[in-house]
């Protein structure tokens, strides 16, 4: 489902900064522009993965049931709204405060893994306020940093069988959980709906505490006890309307002047590029006897899992027009994004990482100035998980084991924005810093719970994954300034 939102997120960024300066830019004529210091309100749409570290205890004695954390995973669609006031530092400086409320189904998996119990909780809504800091690439166009506190509500989870896939008379609570979240954007004129209005997307990612969830049934029997740890991090898309209108700015009709003096940059060429990231996955698992075919683990299950990687990669552009660019690139990211695989039949699961991918595909960008670029991209990409050795999660204890490393094909999209190091009065002729999200989709892969001596099984696990990653990147082009 989230392809839909990212594919629209991202080309409406980029056609939102084409509407915003539909002439090239040594065309358009001086003229004032609107002041951002001011109130505003935004709304739209957004999409979201958590994951969430979970353990199962004995209420009565304190011992472990799930001894072992596993790494539970949830994905869906929210809806936002929200207001805020900016005031304009200096010409190129903003900051303000905001808050926002969030309204979805963000949903995945808890489990009480003593009885063969799992449900589904759901994150319905949450709310955010704080500041935020940002840089005028030109007067119309702002990135920006944001921060600050968040709670979210986790709705009640009613227990399945997993065995059966019937219901049970078991259920979590409902709770909420305060927390801190970073984010960052871009926010740009949207001149289709008239003065006033601008197009926001933005990355954001919330950290919640611990939450300890009694495993209960109205008659007030208590099964177990699962503490629930949950990280989020979304991507979302907004229309801003500002209050102010266009208010004259001070000195910003000088600052477009010496854009355009400057003349056209040309983007045609190679590039290399490296840096850092942060992603989540989230996996449908479900289990089934490989001999019977009969399904172990019935109901099916959201794994999830986090870390960090690195990545390396070349690309080239060419300038199609004084404000358009195209190219195509290719690159790897070396990763340790780890999570949970689970057999629930013999009460197994074992830590399954992605530990590297590739992708290759064609980009589309539009410059904002001549040295910004905002842009999307897609196409083809392939990923490599270890295999996982298994421990027996109600003793701790490691088993012999195993499911195999495997490679899985598939699609991402993603879009980004890419700014010379020298607004910043950092680095030298053709260094840029490069801020991007992405979201790869793997299809299915069944893997066998083996013990590599013998040969022998225990069951199968379907496991498909799908990722989502924000990455941030230092970019050499060899024929700058051109």
């Amino acid at each position: 489902m989230g392809r839909l939102l990212f594919a629209a997120v991202f080309s409406t960024l980029v056609t939102g900064a084409a509407f915003a300066a539909d002439m090239p830019l040594k065309a358009r004529p001086v003229e004032p522009v609107m002041s951002w210091t001011g109130f505003y309100i935004n709304g739209g749409l957004g999409y979201g993965m958590w994951t969430a570290d979970t353990t199962t205890v004995d209420p009565t004695t304190g011992a472990c049931v799930l001894c072992v954390t596993q790494t539970q995973g949830g994905r869906g669609w929210f809806g936002t709204v929200g207001a805020g006031y900016d005031y304009q530092l200096t010409g190129s400086i903003v900051a303000g405060v905001f808050a926002d409320v969030d309204l979805g189904e963000i949903k995945g998996t808890i489990q009480d893994q003593g009885p063969f119990f799992a449900g589904r909780i759901k994150e319905n809504w949450a709310w955010a306020a704080g500041t935020r800091v940002g840089l005028l690439m030109n007067p119309e166009t702002l990135t920006y940093l944001n921060g600050g506190y968040t709670q979210a509500h986790f709705g009640s989870a009613a227990m399945v069988h997993t065995t059966t896939d019937k219901l049970t008379d078991f259920s979590t609570p409902s709770f909420d959980k305060g927390g801190w979240f970073l984010g960052s954007g871009i926010e740009t004129t949207f001149s289709p709906f008239g003065r006033g209005w601008f197009w926001r997307t933005e990355y954001r990612y919330s950290y919640f505490g611990s939450k300890l969830l009694p495993d209960r049934s109205p008659s007030g029997g208590v099964d177990n006890s699962i503490t629930f740890k949950p990280l989020v991090q979304s991507v979302r898309t907004e229309l801003v309307y500002k209050f102010n209108g266009g208010a004259s700015a001070p000195g910003s009709a000088n600052w477009v002047s010496a854009m355009a003096s400057a003349g056209s940059v040309r983007w045609t060429g190679f590039y290399l590029n490296g840096g850092l990231g942060y992603g989540m996955w989230h996996a449908d698992t479900t289990t089934v006897n490989p001999t019977t075919g009969t399904c172990v683990l019935c109901t099916n299950q959201t794994q999830g899992g986090r870390g960090w990687f690195g990545t390396v990669g070349a690309g080239y552009d060419t300038q199609l027009a004084s404000r358009l660019v195209g190219g195509v690139f290719a690159d790897v990211d070396l990763s340790s994004i780890k999570g949970t695989i689970q057999d629930a039949g013999p009460f197994f699961a074992g830590e399954i990482k992605e530990t590297w991918s590739w992708a290759a595909g064609p980009r589309l960008g539009w410059l904002m100035t001549p040295d910004t670029l905002t842009y999307v991209n897609g196409g083809y990409t392939k990923t490599h998980f270890d295999g996982a050795s298994m421990v027996n999660t109600h003793v701790g204890a490691s088993t012999p084991f195993v499911t195999s490393d495997f490679d899985k094909s598939g699609w991402f999209v993603g879009g980004g924005v890419e700014r010379s190091l020298a607004m910043f009065g950092l680095g030298g002729p053709g260094w840029f810093w490069r801020s991007e999200y992405r979201y790869a989709s793997y299809g299915q892969r069944t893997l066998t719970d083996t013990v590599p001596s013998t040969g022998a099984t225990m069951n199968s696990i379907t496991f498909k994954p799908a990722v989502q990653t924000v990455r941030s990147e230092i970019v050499y082009k060899f024929n700058w300034p051109g």
